[in-house]
């Protein structure tokens, strides 16, 4: 290899290096352009409120500072919508009437001010904890995002090397990181609300689930408890959902997979087990609301109505007619049914393992979705679901390029050899002439 190629190869290797930073600039820079077409909603609010507890503010000054984060908010946002509006864009705006009309509104703090559906919340204090001193230092929304937008990067390199443990090529890895940043995954973990970290962290349980399917059990097992027991304080009803999910998989291996039984299935299938067993014991002795006050709150909305006497009945009802309608507006445009479908046969190519691992975190999504089964929150209740496709998805692009560049060599094969037993043409060969300025053999020279 000459210097120049060599330096150029040099070059090509820091560049694939680079690639996964360049992604994480990336999605910094199309956020930070797009954070104003974000929304400070009435879950971020909460989130501000308990994030100035935290920095030391009584409970009414944390409260009047985040009603002001929400009024100002959401001040911008009916401008935005009035700056779109054909009739009133040429009028003047009127934000300061807005924000000082809301907060005189909201005195008392956003509704439902009901101590059942805030209970929901004082069980989700990591995320509000960690942006608390972002909070102080940029304000509400954008100390929140700030944090929710850090884990999402994380979450998009989380991938990276989730890709490469299971011997994907640097530039399929980097496209898995960069479809984490270009689906709903980055749209909901980039705003001030818990799916930023939830997302996460369910990837780095992923991660840690591939590490203990190869052996690697210290890293595997480390990976999971810190970040299970982090996941149960940012959510953990979500976390719940996932340990049972994620021992299902683990056994199924078991069972099923002969190769992986070993210590690291093993490991996780006991890791999965014992963090679905902690998680409702601390249910239990921390009294945190269950799937009875969550169904509580769904049909009564937020406790503003009565509380009906068999919400499992009105589930099961309100989910069956729920799914066949999102089965009749998938078909019409099926590029999630496409991509899911393609994911998992992809991660099923790969390992059979890792494929029941990242169908458990699908189905994390849409057992969330049957839980609440609410058209209008759809995208972020099942949003889990994305983690098949940007996983999956990589895997099976890089196992039909590997076909092709298999068949591919094998039809140059097939030809070489048929091309070597055809027998010469009759007759007689006649030379080919020397190229210019190349040296005529002894055995040719005449005179």
């Amino acid at each position: 290899m000459t210097r120049s190629a060599a330096e150029r190869a040099a070059r090509r290797r820091r560049l694939v290096r680079a690639l996964p930073l360049l992604a994480v600039v990336a999605l910094v820079v199309l956020h930070v352009f797009g954070y104003p077409a974000t929304r400070f909603s009435n879950d971020s609010y909460r989130y501000a409120r308990a994030a100035y507890e935290f920095l030391g503010d009584s409970p009414k000054a944390a409260q009047d500072k985040a009603v002001t984060a929400y009024c100002t908010d959401t001040a911008k946002l009916v401008q935005r919508n009035r700056m779109l509006d054909q009739l009133a864009f040429r009028e003047p705006g009127k934000q300061a009437e807005y924000v000082a009309n809301c907060e005189k509104k909201y005195a008392n703090g956003l509704e439902p001010t009901d101590p059942r559906y805030e209970k929901i919340f004082h069980t989700r204090p990591a995320y509000p904890l960690m942006a608390a001193p972002f909070v102080a230092l940029l304000g509400a929304k954008a100390g929140l995002t700030a944090v929710a937008l850090g884990f999402t990067a994380l979450a998009g390199l989380l991938v990276y090397l989730l890709l490469r443990a299971l011997r994907a090529p640097p530039p399929i890895a980097v496209l898995g990181q960069v479809l984490y940043y270009v689906t709903p995954l980055a749209a909901w973990g980039g705003r001030p609300l818990t799916e930023g970290p939830m997302l996460a962290l369910m990837t780095a349980l992923l991660l840690a689930a591939v590490w203990l399917l190869q052996g690697r059990v210290a890293a595997g097992a480390w990976l999971f408890a810190g970040a299970f027991a982090l996941g149960l304080g940012v959510k953990y009803s979500s976390f719940l959902m996932a340990a049972p999910f994620l021992t299902l998989a683990a056994v199924a291996a078991l069972v099923f997979v002969p190769r992986v039984r070993h210590r690291g299935t093993w490991w996780l299938a006991g890791l999965s087990a014992g963090g679905t067993v902690v998680a409702l014991v601390l249910s239990k002795v921390l009294g945190l609301p269950g799937m009875g006050e969550s169904l509580q709150d769904t049909f009564t909305l937020h406790w503003s109505r009565p509380e009906i006497a068999d919400p499992w009945r009105a589930l099961a009802r309100l989910n069956l007619n729920y799914w066949w309608q999102w089965l009749q507006k998938e078909a019409l445009a099926p590029m999630l049914l496409l991509l899911l479908a393609i994911g998992l046969w992809g991660a099923w190519k790969r390992s059979v393992p890792v494929a029941l691992c990242v169908a458990a975190m699908g189905l994390v999504g849409f057992g969330t979705m049957a839980a609440h089964p609410l058209e209008v929150e759809q995208d972020r209740l099942y949003v889990q679901v994305w983690l098949v496709v940007v996983i999956g998805v990589p895997l099976a692009l890089d196992r039909m390029w590997r076909v092709a560049l298999a068949q591919g060599a094998a039809a140059g094969s097939v030809e070489a050899a048929l091309s070597a037993s055809e027998p010469p043409a009759p007759g007689p060969q006649t030379p080919e002439p020397p190229a210019p300025g190349s040296q005529t053999p002894a055995s040719q020279r005449t005179g």
